[in-house]
Formats: structure tokens, C-alpha cells, sequence
């Protein structure tokens, strides 16, 4: 009984440290406790959407996290339920197996997850349940199981598939064919940089390597980045690959291109993140609407071991084409219903030189919306918002429009008078360090932008004329930090259609 109690106030003791962070969101998922990461096995089923996350908590007395897919649902996207994990250690009994990253393949009449375990290799698992709750391993895993060395431990890569390093794999059914991508890299000669693997079976059970799918290229990427949490799927008259970068720094970013005879042509290329901005791990879904949407992990610039809790999931994002098949971002509309305490504020027209506040939007969770024209739009010009400032700007995050540079600078160097916080590639690697996120952004001569803000305590997501969303954390220390203001450094500018509301909470704690 005293082991009980003690646990139950261990229990209570954490809750209130949670509820006493003023950085853990309210709106934006966050899961209950521990450390966690990529998003992964996406998938709408019957009525719901499903999400998983990697969750890794320290493990007494082990080298190796307890590692598990944590699985979570709604009918809203606004509010999440928990499920059981839908996939957990032991495998086979043997303590100290983990889970890495997968995905719920597309296409398939039953749900079917496809992911790596280290040490093993690639494993299926199929669901029934109409509630996902339950997941039954194939019995001929690992499907593409890893050789064992000489010593007895298994090597990274299959000695028969020499070129494949296998990897957080995602898949998809094409007629009567199973598809899978596996791995970061290839290492056929000339296939340097990104590039992943293509498998096909015909059963789920027996696979049959067809060489990289894909040829990167340096124009676009560098020799040192990778292809893992990769999502393939038709985009309009295209096809998308989503994928997460390690090196030289975690990132999302993507391709869009041709797909023929079993091979991927990447005609063009983008980021939805960049270094600062930490977000990674992307994961999407089609839903019965046939919305593309889209997930990212997150992450943190400070020691999550103080607070009890890492990671946070990005708003849900609508992907769709453009006419020109380049990529809009659009927040879903479902996020409205979160929407109380409308207020709208007059106009402003700002001289050059001037910056002025949003007065009465003072706020740490909220919408923001609104419309900025610059006045002299063929001159190069600098004007954009100041969020979470406090009154005499000790701290403050600045977005800058800069014409002439086709570009947005976030620069978030005052944003926190915490001096510990690291963005770079994790919170203990200072070699990616940096105070300024630089987000390429060209904007026409007379073109306005519209710009939906949402600030969600330590969470600030902007999307950007359904071009671009800039994604950023921001670790406010001032409890008067919830002051907005606009400036312009040298056009004069006009802010029109200014409205702010207030965001419900969705999370418990």
C-alpha cells in the first residue's frame, strides 16, 4: 500500500508541474509525460483520425529507453483521445528491443503498420479492431530481418541488399502490389545524399528490393542529408515525397514530381522547415474528405529532464496544389472551432521608421490575423510583426518581410531571457546553434500579405499567404510578454482586416 500511495503522489506532483509550466501549450497536442518524437501511422479509419508518436522513457538500470508507439485519436482534430500503445516492448520477450519509426501504410483494406526495430529489421502489424486498439505482429517477422555478424549481433544493413541501410520505412498497396520505402540512404555508387529504397511484395511477407527510388540532387540538398519518415503519395497531378533529414540538421522538407515504372523523378523542391524551427518528423493522412494533412513533431530548446515532458504536435495542416504544382499551406478549417472573445482592431497605417502596438490583443494564446500592404511596392522595404513583447521589449520575437532579400526573418534572439536555450539540431548540440530562422519568400510588386498567427504559449506557427508556414518556439520568461505590434523600417505600410481570438484549450494539462 505504501508503494501505492507513493506512486500516487508521484502521480500528483507531476500533474501540477505540468499544470505550474507556463511554456506547455494548451491547444496544440502535447502528450502527458516523457520524452517523444517523430509523428508516425497516420491514418483515418472508421470515423476517426489516428495518430502515433515514438515516446521514449529512461529505462532504470538499462542503456536503452523503453521505446513505444503511443497511439492517440479524434473526430475533430481539435481533441485527442488516448488509446493503448499500439505498439510496445518486449518483442518476442526480449527486453531492451525498441521500436523506431514507421508508418500505416496506404491503401490497404486493413490497417497495416509498417516499421523498423532496431537490431531485428522491418516488422508488419495488422489491426482489426475497429478501434485500432489491438495490433497482431505478422509471424514471419522481421519481414526484411537484419544479418547477424560474425559476433552474433545483427549489422545495420542486409548483407544481401548491400546498397540498402534499413530504416524508419513507410508503404502503400498499388492495385495488388505492396510498396514499401526502406531506409535513409542508398549507397549505390551515384546515388550519394538523400535517397531511400524501393521494396515490392505481393504478399507483405516476402520482399524483393528494387534498387533507390529516387536520385537527389546537390542543387537542392546536400551530400551529407538522408531520406527518413518518408511518406510517398499522389499530389494532383503529381506525386509528393515527404521525408525528415538528420544532417545537417533535422528538418522537413519535400519533392514533388513524376512517378513512373516504379521510380520517382523529383522535378521540384521545398522546406517546411528551417534551421531553428524544429520541426521534423512529418506525417500525413487522406481523410475522407480527401484532405491531404499533415503533422510535424516539434521539439524543444531547453532540457526537457526539468520539466517532465518533451515535444509538441503542430497544428493539423491542409496540403493542397497549386495550379502550377507548388505547394499550398493552408491551417484546417476545423481550427475555427476553437475561435471565442472575437475583437477586431481599426486599421493602421504606419509611416517609415514607425512601430506601433496591437492594443488590447494582448494575449499568449491566440489567433491573429490580418492583411499588410506596403505602399511603395516596387522598393525594397522591411516591415512585418513584433509578437510576445513585453511593454518596454526585454523580450520580443520579430518577424521582417524583406523585399529586396525575398525573404522572412524570424529572429527570436530576444524572445526569452532564458540564457540556456539552445536551437540547433537537439538541445545539447551547439554546433547548429542559432537565433534567427531565414525563410526564402518572394513576394510579387502590389502582392499583400495575409497572414494567420497562431501563438500558443511556447508554440508560434504563421501561415502565410497558403504559401509557407513558418513554425517556431519561443520560451517567453516575463509574464507581460503578450504584447503584438506591427513596425516598418522603410515603406510606409497599411494593416487592414486586423482580428484576434482567443484559442480553447484542448489539452487536460
Amino acid at each position: 500500500m505504501t508503494d501505492f500511495n507513493d506512486y500516487l503522489m508521484q502521480s500528483y506532483e507531476l500533474r501540477e508541474q505540468l499544470v505550474a509550466d507556463k511554456h506547455r501549450p494548451r491547444y496544440h497536442f502535447v502528450p502527458p509525460e516523457g520524452r517523444w518524437n517523430d509523428i508516425n501511422g497516420a491514418v483515418y479509419w472508421n470515423g476517426r483520425y489516428h495518430l502515433g508518436y515514438l515516446q521514449k522513457i529512461p529505462n532504470a538500470g538499462s542503456p536503452i529507453d523503453f521505446s513505444s508507439w503511443q497511439h492517440i485519436s479524434s473526430r475533430d482534430l481539435l481533441h485527442w483521445r488516448y488509446h493503448r500503445a499500439s505498439l510496445r516492448e518486449p518483442f518476442e520477450g526480449a527486453k531492451g528491443d525498441y521500436f523506431n519509426s514507421g508508418d500505416v501504410m496506404e491503401g490497404m483494406p486493413v490497417p497495416t503498420i509498417i516499421t523498423n526495430m532496431p537490431r531485428r529489421g522491418i516488422c508488419i502489424y495488422l489491426s482489426r479492431d475497429p478501434n485500432l486498439d489491438r495490433w497482431v505482429p505478422l509471424p514471419q517477422n522481421p519481414v526484411i530481418p537484419l544479418d547477424p555478424a560474425p559476433e552474433g549481433r545483427p549489422t545495420r544493413s542486409n548483407s544481401r541488399l548491400p546498397e540498402c541501410v534499413i530504416f524508419d520505412p513507410s508503404g502503400w498497396k498499388e492495385g495488388d502490389t505492396y510498396y514499401a520505402l526502406i531506409g535513409n540512404k542508398n549507397h549505390r555508387p551515384g546515388y550519394a545524399g538523400d535517397s531511400t529504397s524501393l521494396f515490392r511484395s505481393t504478399n507483405l511477407v516476402d520482399w524483393q528490393y528494387l534498387g533507390p527510388f529516387y536520385k537527389s540532387d546537390r542543387q537542392w540538398t546536400d551530400e551529407i542529408e538522408d531520406c527518413a519518415c518518408s511518406n510517398f503519395f499522389p499530389f494532383g497531378d503529381k506525386h509528393m515525397l515527404l521525408m525528415h533529414t538528420h544532417q545537417p540538421y533535422g528538418r522537413a522538407q519535400y519533392y514533388i514530381g513524376r512517378y513512373e515504372d516504379e521510380q520517382f523523378y523529383p522535378e521540384s523542391y521545398g522546406r517546411l522547415s528551417h534551421l531553428g524551427s524544429l520541426l521534423a518528423g512529418p506525417e500525413t493522412l487522406i481523410d475522407d474528405k480527401g484532405r491531404r494533412l499533415f503533422w510535424g513533431w516539434i521539439r524543444e530548446a531547453r532540457d526537457w529532464s526539468d520539466h517532465g515532458w518533451s515535444g509538441v504536435m503542430s497544428l493539423p495542416w491542409h496540403l493542397t496544389p497549386a495550379p502550377d504544382n507548388t505547394l499550398r499551406i493552408d491551417p484546417v478549417q476545423e481550427l475555427r472551432n476553437l475561435r471565442y472573445d472575437e475583437q477586431h482592431h481599426p486599421d493602421v497605417n504606419l509611416s517609415p521608421g514607425e512601430d506601433r502596438a496591437l492594443h488590447g490583443f494582448q494575449s499568449d494564446c491566440m489567433e491573429l490575423q490580418l492583411t499588410i500592404h506596403s505602399n511603395q511596392p516596387t522598393h525594397a522595404t522591411r516591415f512585418g510583426l513584433k509578437l510576445c513583447c513585453s511593454p518596454g521589449g526585454e523580450e520580443e520575437t520579430v518577424l521582417t518581410n524583406d523585399t529586396r532579400r525575398q525573404q522572412f526573418i524570424l529572429d527570436f534572439d530576444r524572445a526569452s531571457l532564458d540564457p540556456n536555450l539552445i536551437y540547433g539540431r537537439n538541445p545539447r548540440d551547439t554546433t547548429s546553434a542559432t537565433r534567427r530562422q531565414v525563410v526564402p519568400f518572394p513576394l510579387q510588386p502590389n502582392q499583400p500579405l495575409h497572414i494567420d498567427c497562431f501563438i500558443d504559449r511556447s508554440v508560434i506557427e504563421l501561415f502565410i499567404n497558403s504559401r509557407i508556414c513558418i513554425v517556431q518556439r519561443i520560451y517567453p520568461t516575463r509574464p507581460d510578454s503578450t504584447h503584438h505590434r506591427l513596425f516598418t523600417h522603410d515603406t510606409p505600410i497599411t494593416a487592414q482586416n486586423i482580428v484576434k481570438y482567443e484559442m480553447d484549450a484542448t489539452n487536460p494539462w
